[in-house]
């Protein structure tokens, strides 16, 4: 049996420009071009914070609003292109026990996958990951499901997702379809960088891994 965990903003939900008009209005960062946002999805999810100047201690609480807005519009979010057909065959593959785990809230999560027809897809959901603690989510996934690292596999689209995966010791795949640039995916050395959602199935086919 071989686990598929995917994080849900930018690789499942095309949620980026939502979820971007919900920050600057919190941050008051609305004032933000194309070239400059260009350049932070180059840069960490920390380093993204420092450059605002967001007061690390304001975080919960913007977090929190911003789930909140989220719930409120989540019916403006689709699933990227392919998406749906790709989590589709590979729930169909006997082989995939297949996961979601999202710094969103559990029930944003959950409305966005049933309005798309895609929760009979996932063995469970789990929302509300810190921004910066992912891997004690991802810990806590895998001790619950008793999960065989070995053959578990984390799909995001962020550095903090390969950094999360590589700390509970298992195998990071990334997107560049969500919000970081693809030479700063790379650069971790995750175990796959994959370009559009049908790759997903060469990197999971069963002579693959």
């Amino acid at each position: 049996m071989r686990t598929l965990i995917f994080d849900f903003d930018g690789t499942i939900a095309d949620s980026f420009e939502l979820a971007y008009e919900i920050a600057s209005g919190l941050t008051d960062t609305s004032h933000i071009d194309e070239a400059e946002l260009e350049r932070l999805r180059h840069m960490s999810l920390r380093k993204v914070i420092a450059e605002l100047k967001v007061p690390v201690y304001r975080l919960p609480k913007l977090v929190l609003r911003g789930r909140q807005l989220m719930h409120e519009r989540i019916h403006e979010v689709h699933p990227f292109p392919g998406i749906p057909e790709v989590l589709q065959q590979l729930h169909a593959d006997p082989e995939n026990h297949m996961l979601v785990i999202s710094s969103n809230s559990e029930q944003n999560v959950r409305t966005f996958l049933r309005a798309n027809n895609l929760e009979p897809y996932f063995d469970g959901v789990y929302g509300g990951a810190g921004l910066f603690n992912k891997a004690t989510a991802l810990k806590r996934v895998i001790r619950r499901n008793r999960i065989d690292t070995s053959t578990c596999f984390y799909i995001g689209d962020e550095v903090r997702d390969v950094i999360a995966a590589t700390k509970v010791q298992i195998e990071p795949v990334s997107v560049t379809w969500g919000y970081q640039a693809a030479d700063a995916l790379v650069k971790q050395h995750p175990f796959a960088v994959v370009k559009d959602p049908p790759e997903l199935l060469e990197v999971f086919g069963s002579d693959k891994v």
